[in-house]
């Protein structure tokens, strides 16, 4: 009879206040290869090490997810690079650059997303030319498919990918090319199908893969081809940013205070005239401000590149300080310092200041 009545305080109890969660966020953006004169005229094989300091200490060790918002390589040889992160701490991380040539690549400004949060997942997966038996040979029009396997914890899970690295071989190509196109996530695995073209031979890629359950996290993937309609990608004006919109609604708690918004943003896929021009290709965001509940992402190029194809993948997700999280049915509750900011339902949003009382 005792453990009967134990055991009914505690399904009541978690009625009541729902389960708590905990999460540490934090983003930033390592500028290590900028047109310095040792890319410029490099020597190859490179390597190096960047070394990232956390504005703020972790409490535990977190995951570390990289994604590419600028490259630029030169024109007409094989593009050959890669970037790892090694060596996590509650402190920081280093972020290694590899680059085989013998494209000169002068610009690679990678973002950097580190989490400590029990409802997400990060998977490097790096695809081999043993894997890539569709991709790596052949001529026309390409594509291979392949499944990435998860936690099952997942029950509705949100997953994008990024290019954090690849070996292309364009000789006698017109065009290099490569894309990533998802397929529809269940709780446990998701398909994906990589696509290239013309004489483009991918020998390997590396793709990073982000799964999350959390329920303020939002991500996706978008893309253009070049058109009549939409000739962002044209390069008739060298002297501008040629650049494609995309604009989304977030939840409202993206407007409490956006300079702590993570606005992660990458490449995940490219089509790109191989001997027009050096090939350059950007990712960006435009910033969030108070009250503002548009989440814009722009993504281009400029200069001589022709670029007939670019998708760009992005992660969402609100102030990344150390916030708690209750849920209780389909409501949630944020919490800053112990005290309630928002209270919110599928569809009703009101701020208040203290729980509500069942």
């Amino acid at each position: 009879m005792f453990n009967l009545i134990v055991l009914l305080c505690v399904t009541i109890s978690q009625a009541y206040y729902g389960f708590e969660y905990y999460a540490e966020w934090q983003t930033g953006v390592d500028n290590s290869v900028l047109k310095q004169e040792r890319f410029l005229f490099p020597t190859y094989p490179m390597r190096f090490q960047s070394q990232v300091i956390f504005p703020r200490r972790f409490s535990v060790p977190p995951q570390v997810l990289l994604m590419h918002e600028e490259i630029q390589w030169s024109r007409g040889r094989n593009i050959n690079y890669q970037t790892y992160v090694s060596d996590v701490t509650l402190f920081g991380f280093n972020i290694n650059y590899v680059i085989w040539g013998p494209a000169i690549i002068p610009i690679l400004k990678v973002r950097w997303v580190a989490v400590a949060d029990d409802s997400v997942e990060i998977q490097y997966v790096h695809y081999q030319i043993e894997d890539l038996n569709e991709l790596s040979q052949g001529f026309g029009t390409r594509s291979q498919d392949f499944m990435i396997s998860y936690y099952t914890r997942y029950p509705a899970p949100k997953v994008t990918a990024f290019i954090v690295g690849a070996d292309l071989e364009i000789f006698n190509s017109l065009y290099t090319s490569v894309r990533i196109q998802m397929g529809i996530p269940t709780a446990n695995s998701m398909d994906v199908r990589f696509l290239t073209r013309d004489y483009c031979h991918v020998r390997s890629l590396l793709v990073a893969y982000f799964i999350s359950n959390n329920y303020l996290t939002l991500t996706g993937s978008v893309g253009a081809y070049y058109s009549i309609q939409n000739q962002f990608l044209d390069n008739s004006n060298r002297q501008t940013i040629r650049a494609q919109k995309f604009s989304r609604f977030v939840p409202s708690i993206y407007s409490l205070e956006p300079a702590y918004n993570i606005l992660a943003q990458g490449i995940s896929g490219f089509d790109v005239h191989t001997y027009a021009g050096s090939a350059y290709l950007r990712v960006t965001a435009e910033s969030m401000i108070n009250q503002s509940q548009i989440y814009t992402l722009v993504y281009g190029t400029s200069g001589d590149t022709v670029l007939t194809y670019m998708q760009a993948s992005y992660i969402l997700h609100p102030p990344g300080l150390p916030y708690h999280y209750y849920y209780k049915n389909y409501d949630w509750i944020v919490t800053k310092d112990d005290q309630i900011v928002l209270e919110e339902t599928i569809n009703q949003e009101r701020k208040i200041n203290e729980l509500k009382k069942i």
